[in-house]
């Protein structure tokens, strides 16, 4: 099988690092399956290109991948790749936002061997309807991935996408996370004492993650959970406007702290943290940085947002909450106040991260759906 990964940024963006991943397991299964992406500048520090590179999958390049509509560069991508498609047999053209669906679908149609389109629902959320998501999901499109049960049922009956469409796994490399991994180092780095409660939140810094919902919600906090302490970690273009300034107004400077970005030591940082926080989908739907905590065996509080309720298991991985200052403030005591109940829904947390986020478990759904799409079409 000859499969084609269309992903139209170059950035090491939320949803880059698992296509990455699947395209590396595709292969060590024995399929052929190659990544075409835009080239990273010369000044950019980490990104996919690079990443794919380290990890020994050269990537392809030579499409404009110009994001906005424009005429010229997206029907010249769509003979680039229609002819990139031809001279390989490409049989699937896997891809994973509307842009790339746009312009591999027109290819896809145009093509000789006419291949499979499959489209992966990234940000795990019902497809918004209308003109151009009715076109994209109707006609040029063979096969629909998601990782949400939600996202599966409201596009299905929106577009029409019965016998197309499957749930898939999302994914980590789970040989990466260690729950056993102490604390202390990562304690002592950020001048945490032993026995704090140290709360992480990881997340870029923008205006739509609600930090001041949640920053109203550790001042409320603070006077219930004396040991308090907030490890945030991420960066942002507004992170001063978003994060910094106003955590210095509710008097939080003692209590929050801000790490920016973490490279080598971030899967320590986290394991650092009796619980992590987190309130808003990113990019990546399927919410990673959850998962991953998770995955180190850490209890999660999760709002009642996008595929977060699917993922943790309210009383017993975590806590799910409709995320007003009060309901943050009283999870955030619940789990401070019983080290025992915090013990047993990281052990959970773990369990589910190993049974439900298996990287060999999404390639073989993967494969399944490649297969039966072929079929479908055949």
């Amino acid at each position: 099988m000859r499969v084609l990964h269309l992903f139209g940024d170059w950035k090491w963006t939320g949803p880059a690092e698992p296509t990455l991943d699947l395209c590396l397991e595709l292969r060590a299964r024995g399929i052929d399956a190659r990544l075409l992406c835009p080239p990273a500048p010369p000044d950019a520090s980490t990104n996919l290109p690079a990443a794919a590179r380290e990890r020994g999958l050269e990537p392809l390049h030579g499409l404009r991948f110009n994001r906005r509509l424009n005429l010229f560069d997206n029907l010249s991508d769509v003979g680039a790749l229609r002819a990139l498609c031809d001279a390989d047999g490409v049989e699937i053209l896997h891809v994973h936002g509307s842009q790339d669906h746009l312009v591999g679908g027109l290819a896809a149609r145009r093509a000789r061997l006419r291949p499979a389109v499959v489209r992966t629902n990234q940000k795990a959320v019902p497809t918004k309807r209308g003109p151009a998501s009715s076109f994209l999901l109707r006609r040029l499109t063979d096969g629909y991935l998601t990782y949400s049960k939600a996202a599966l049922d409201a596009d299905t009956r929106a577009f029409g996408l019965d016998g197309r469409a499957r749930l898939i796994p999302p994914a980590l490399r789970l040989e990466r996370f260690d729950p056993s991994t102490p604390p202390g180092p990562a304690r002592e780095r950020f001048g945490l004492a032993p026995d704090a409660f140290v709360l992480g939140v990881v997340a870029r810094m923008q205006r739509h993650r609600r930090f001041d919902v949640l920053l109203e919600g550790v001042k409320l906090a603070r006077a219930r959970v004396p040991g308090l302490c907030v490890l945030v970690v991420g960066r942002g273009t507004h992170m001063n406007e978003v994060a910094v300034e106003p955590a210095r107004k509710l008097g939080l400077e003692g209590i929050v702290t801000f790490t920016g970005y973490l490279g080598k030591d971030y899967l320590a940082t986290v394991a650092a943290f009796d619980a992590l926080l987190f309130l808003v989908p990113g990019s990546d739907g399927t919410c990673r940085a959850l998962r991953e905590a998770m995955a180190i065996g850490k209890p999660v509080i999760g709002a009642r947002r996008g595929m977060i309720p699917e993922l943790v298991d309210d009383g017993r991985t975590g806590l799910v909450i409709d995320d007003s200052p009060e309901n943050i403030a009283g999870a955030i005591a619940r789990l401070a106040a019983s080290g025992d109940e915090r013990l047993a829904m990281g052990m959970a947390a773990r369990a589910k991260a190993v049974g439900s986020f298996d990287l060999h478990r999404q390639a073989d759904a993967v494969i399944a759906a490649y297969e039966e799409t072929l079929r479908r079409r055949a």
